[in-house]
């Protein structure tokens, strides 16, 4: 998760945005090996779900901001009118973005970030994950750069799987929300 993302908003960039997890991979692989060896323990926050991932091009900071404006424009962007709200609408509602992706609201803790956002599913610019395939695809990047291989390559995947997170290896990378789709959404 971010330490810059704008107060009240919670996102977990981690489970949530493709661009975030792009600059945590360089950064852990610039430091060398124990910077990629890091990467898993700080991937706990991922668990063992079903996840959506958003792929476009606004930064975690940018969607807060954008949430932000929306909210403020109808006057629900502190905690006791936006409870209210989101109450009212069933406990979550959507907000869509200039890309066309829709970012899902919901209700975090009164005395912390209390504006919990993610992606919407089956929308533009977001993807559905496993947490696995997604682990699988962070440690493959994140292997490649270590070692100055392709990340499209099944070797380097299972060799990733094996050492980073004692996964069995893949017999192929597959497309549509597969490891092979996620790798892609990474490079």
């Amino acid at each position: 998760m971010t330490d810059d993302l704008p107060h009240p908003a919670l996102l977990n960039t981690w489970k949530h945005h493709a661009g975030w997890i792009r600059g945590r991979i360089a950064s852990a692989a610039s430091v060398d090996r124990e910077g990629v060896e890091a990467l898993p323990a700080e991937m706990a926050v991922v668990g063992a779900r079903l996840m959506d991932l958003y792929t476009g091009s606004f930064t975690p900071v940018a969607i807060a901001e954008f949430v932000f404006a929306d909210l403020k424009s109808r006057e629900l962007f502190e905690f006791d009118p936006l409870a209210k709200w989101l109450t009212e609408q069933g406990e979550y509602a959507m907000t869509e973005f200039p890309d066309g992706s829709k970012w899902t609201i919901r209700l975090g803790p009164a005395d912390g970030r209390y504006l919990h956002l993610h992606p919407g599913r089956w929308v533009p610019h977001t993807m559905r994950v496993q947490a696995n395939t997604l682990k699988s695809a962070v440690m493959t990047h994140a292997h490649a750069l270590l070692t100055g291989r392709d990340p499209t390559e099944l070797e380097v995947v299972n060799e990733a799987r094996k050492l980073y997170l004692g996964l069995l290896p893949v017999r192929e990378l597959t497309g549509d929300g597969g490891l092979g789709a996620v790798i892609a959404a990474l490079e």
